[in-house]
């Protein structure tokens, strides 16, 4: 029997690290990367040239240590939740000497740029900090206001009116993009139909997948990424049941499954286009489905 999936420590990773003067034993920084993802470090001190020591180089493609920089550029073929170390030491000689980042593959959280901050800090910084901390605290209470409202209203068209989602003049609009929404090699599964739909401050994205391995297969996360990083988490990832293995003999209807992804957005991010990558409870299995556009 298999054990249980550790949680997805990389929910709560943080692409900006505060370095400690004197670093408290076994807990390194957790940085998320994914496959075929360059991820860039940017330090706030000089780098010591001759200190990069990578636990795993055959991981990377390539890698690249600046003046105040790391870039490493992982392989395609990374498997989801193997871990290993970076570290690199600084020029000045000051504490923290070095500093030691645990790096862990994640299909679909991967980070593209981490800033590590070390030395000390001016009032601004502290300010900008607390700016940023704010806005993600408004768009938290963002969700929890709509999750809240939604609660208390009637399903079907009559709860998407109530809820705010439709009104007079913007309904709920949706774009078939099962043909222009691109597969990547090495999906879990294989696409049937894509669909995606925008309403206000609202999209969703529908698509129906066929499995052709020998087990079941559920999806326990989602993100959608923008070319330049950009990154929308789901407010509600929904499938009523698993997908289970193509049986012969069935019809082609029959053999699908359907998961839908709906996220916050606004007017500006959706009209961006997306890589959707989808992943089961292990982070084993993933889809990832390129070109997703949403409705004008």
């Amino acid at each position: 029997m298999s054990s249980a999936p550790s949680a997805d420590e990389c929910e709560a990773a943080s692409p900006r690290i505060e370095l400690a003067a004197m670093p408290t034993k076994g807990q390194a920084p957790v940085v998320c990367i994914g496959p075929g993802l360059p991820i860039t470090f940017r330090f706030d001190s000089l780098l010591r040239q001759d200190s990069l020591n990578i636990q795993e180089r055959g991981w990377f493609e390539d890698w690249a240590l600046g003046q105040q920089t790391l870039t490493l550029v992982p392989r395609e073929n990374l498997v989801a939740r193997k871990r290993t170390e970076v570290e690199v030491c600084f020029a000045d000689g000051a504490a923290p000497a070095c500093a030691t980042f645990v790096l862990v593959v994640h299909p679909g959280l991967g980070m593209q740029e981490v800033k590590v901050l070390r030395q000390t800090r001016p009032v601004a910084h502290f300010q900008q900090a607390a700016k940023e901390a704010e806005a993600e605290v408004q768009q938290c209470r963002a969700e929890v206001r709509q999750l809240r409202a939604e609660r208390g209203v009637p399903d079907g068209l009559s709860g998407a009116i109530a809820s705010g989602l439709v009104n007079r003049g913007t309904g709920v609009e949706s774009k078939d993009l099962s043909d222009t929404a691109t597969e990547k090699e090495g999906n879990a599964l294989a696409k049937h139909e894509v669909f995606s739909y925008r309403a206000k401050e609202r999209v969703a994205v529908e698509v129906y997948l066929r499995n052709p391995g020998k087990e079941p297969w559920t999806a326990a996360g989602a993100v959608l990424r923008g070319p330049k990083g950009e990154v929308l988490k789901p407010l509600l990832l929904w499938q009523p049941g698993a997908i289970l293995p193509a049986a012969p003999g069935y019809a082609q209807e029959s053999e699908r499954g359907r998961v839908v992804v709906e996220m916050l957005a606004t007017e500006k991010e959706a009209r961006g286009t997306y890589t959707l990558i989808l992943w089961d409870a292990e982070r084993q299995r993933t889809v990832t489905l390129g070109n997703v556009t949403f409705p004008e």
